[in-house]
């Protein structure tokens, strides 16, 4: 009896173990075939380069994850995917963008007539690595006496950031000259474009 219940135990555990090995397989191998270029929903899915940066954004207590993640089959012609993420998980602001986008201001630093693929690509990258910093956070995120600019958001929502000496405000470039402003709104729980600058 007490063999017969032992060997009923070693058993159940054994298909236990395989099972759990058979998901971790699985699991492992979905992530690599992503990872190394596989399509995924028809598009390229090698991931080239990522850059994570915390700051405090929705909430003046709690930083946000800010995360570019590069995928493509190179650096030059990957889509860049942009998260603003709140510490509990919350996605607020999700955007996709070409690398080109990055490169593009690259021509008001150029020496010469033209780059190398290697000095596009280090280029973008060096973008990347820049593209959230402590600089780039406005706060408040509207001046008092600032005149609405309601391009992008209604007079009312305007007025209402502006209000608010706490908002902080994010900008960043992309292209040559689109300067864009984010500030998050409490309402829609999620960032929203609120100005540009530039161009």
């Amino acid at each position: 009896m007490r063999k017969t219940y032992f060997v009923v135990l070693l058993a159940a555990l054994a298909s236990c173990q395989s099972s759990t090995q058979e998901e971790t397989a699985a699991t492992s191998s979905a992530s690599a075939g992503q990872e190394k270029g596989q399509p995924a929903s028809g598009q390229p899915r090698q991931t080239q380069h990522i850059v994570q940066r915390t700051h405090l954004f929705s909430s003046p207590q709690s930083p946000d994850y800010f995360r570019l993640v590069l995928r493509g089959d190179s650096i030059t012609q990957g889509q860049v995917h942009f998260t603003i993420t709140t510490q509990d998980g919350r996605l607020i602001h999700e955007e996709h963008f070409p690398a080109a986008d990055l490169e593009a201001s690259l021509v008001y630093e150029m020496e010469g007539a033209t780059v190398t693929q290697e000095q596009r690509a280090a280029y973008i990258l060096k973008r990347m690595e820049e593209f959230v910093e402590p600089k780039d956070f406005i706060s408040p995120a509207i001046a008092p006496n600032a005149p609405a600019q309601t391009s992008f958001v209604s007079e009312t929502a305007w007025k209402k950031i502006q209000a608010n000496p706490k908002a902080v405000g994010f900008k960043y470039l992309l292209g040559k000259e689109d300067g864009r402003l984010l500030v998050y709104d409490p309402e829609q729980k999620k960032a929203v474009r609120y100005g540009s600058f530039g161009g």
